[in-house]
């Protein structure tokens, strides 16, 4: 056979041949990237999940439903998304989970509750202590032990509340169900050098049985200031207290309590009722209506103390049942009003 000849009949051998050779290589490169894109690329099942928004305190144990000390599983549920950075625990259902000792809800935590949720406090101690950026929204909160001589909700100025926290509570019921009218609904309490609460919303709230209905306690520092100013107490329902709003300050720094409002009240005097307001401090305002006044010209109702400046009062409340022993302050009701 010539060379011509020999070489047209190779020809097409080298190219069957490199033919066959690139889809082999060809093939092998998509086997090596599918084996490839196997291990490195995750399935549904393992994807990222997006960050947990809540949890609910059942998953750590409470039940809700058996009347037994609910207070582990609740602080283990806040111990648990502060440490996470989940911003919710819920207490969900028509339910009465029960607390026999304080919670704390930490930084950045929101103790939410179903609208009709119930937690029973049993027992005589600080029931729930609000931190910084914390938060309580709706539900029941229950004291159903005459034992109970504390506070439900309790805020302390060390945490140095301000105003670019978002630290508020918010729709909650504060009730003493005993006949006992003992303990504190909600205390605002400084004690220390540069302790303070300030900005602070507190809006529809409904306290009902106690020795004091809302209390703020400014007191003086062995050195510095301090102070609770400028917070908000909007739509607020009190019943049956003995005291429903009482201030200890003095009048300015360095223990002040000054610029707090006091919107929309809606008070509910009964037999038990010793002091409607006890007020210190300067520039705070009070607004709202007191019902069933047991006596129009019992002085002792409304109290501007001598560490009193500036404060106003608007209500039904004559100028027989306030006494003023302070300076500057203003009260203001429409019937008299209407006889100037």
């Amino acid at each position: 056979m010539s060379k011509k000849k020999m070489f047209l009949f190779i020809l097409p051998l080298l190219a069957v041949l490199a033919l066959s050779l690139g889809y082999l290589q060809n093939d092998s490169r998509q086997g090596l990237s599918h084996m490839f894109l196997k291990d490195t690329v995750s399935s549904d099942d393992s994807l990222p999940q997006a960050p947990l928004e809540a949890v609910n305190v059942e998953q750590f144990g409470a039940v809700g439903t058996d009347l037994k000390d609910d207070s582990a599983a609740i602080q283990q549920a806040i111990d648990y998304s502060y440490d996470k950075g989940i911003s919710k625990v819920i207490l969900s259902g028509n339910k009465h989970f029960v607390i026999k000792k304080g919670i704390i809800i930490k930084r950045g935590v929101e103790l939410y509750f179903d609208q009709n949720t119930k937690l029973y406090v049993q027992g005589n101690f600080r029931a729930i202590e609000l931190l910084k950026n914390a938060s309580i929204t709706n539900g029941i909160i229950e004291v159903t032990g005459s034992s109970f001589n504390s506070e439900v909700i309790y805020l302390n100025g060390q945490e140095r509340f301000w105003s670019w926290e978002r630290t508020q509570v918010n729709n909650v019921s504060i009730i003493n169900s005993t006949p006992s009218h003992k303990g504190t609904g909600l205390s605002l309490y400084a004690n220390g050098p540069g302790h303070f609460i300030c900005f602070v919303n507190f809006s529809d709230l409904r306290i009902v049985g106690f020795r004091t209905g809302i209390k703020l306690e400014s007191v003086k520092p062995e050195s510095g200031y301090s102070f609770i100013n400028g917070n908000r107490f909007i739509n607020i329902t009190l019943d049956d207290c003995l005291k429903f709003i009482e201030m200890k300050s003095s009048v300015t720094v360095p223990h002040e309590a000054t610029g707090n409002q006091f919107l929309g009240l809606q008070i509910q005097p009964s037999s038990a009722t010793q002091k409607i307001l006890t007020i210190t401090g300067s520039d705070n305002m009070f607004e709202g209506m007191i019902w069933d006044l047991p006596d129009q010209h019992n002085p002792d109702l409304v109290l501007f103390t001598k560490n009193s400046y500036g404060n106003q009062l608007y209500s039904n409340v004559l100028s027989s049942s306030i006494s003023d022993q302070g300076k500057n302050n203003y009260h203001s009701s429409p019937v008299e009003e209407s006889k100037k």
